[in-house]
């Protein structure tokens, strides 16, 4: 593992989060509840919420569903910050 590289253990499920330059994070999108606790905990401001959306077809309401967190790749310096704590596992680090 190269210095560039930093694999810390974190408190998300007893996980090693991997963390560093060669790595980003991704969103889960069906796992995102919308809690925007992510969007507090990035140093970088890499992640906003997305736009409101209708719901499924399926769903008989017509009441808008809070848009989900968006991330932006360019933005975010793989530090990790984000994933310990979201209440509902949506995002996760990817090598680049």
């Amino acid at each position: 593992m190269s210095d560039q590289e930093n694999i810390t253990k974190e408190n998300a499920g007893q996980k090693e989060i991997p963390k560093g330059p060669n790595y980003k994070a991704k969103l889960k999108f069906y796992h995102c509840k919308s809690s925007y606790d992510c969007i507090a905990a990035c140093p970088e401001q890499a992640i906003a919420k997305g736009a409101d959306r209708f719901p499924p077809m399926a769903c008989l309401s017509d009441d808008l569903l809070p848009g989900k967190a968006e991330i932006d790749k360019d933005k975010c310096t793989g530090c990790g910050d984000c994933v310990p704590v979201c209440p509902n596992n949506a995002i996760e680090m990817v090598a680049v």
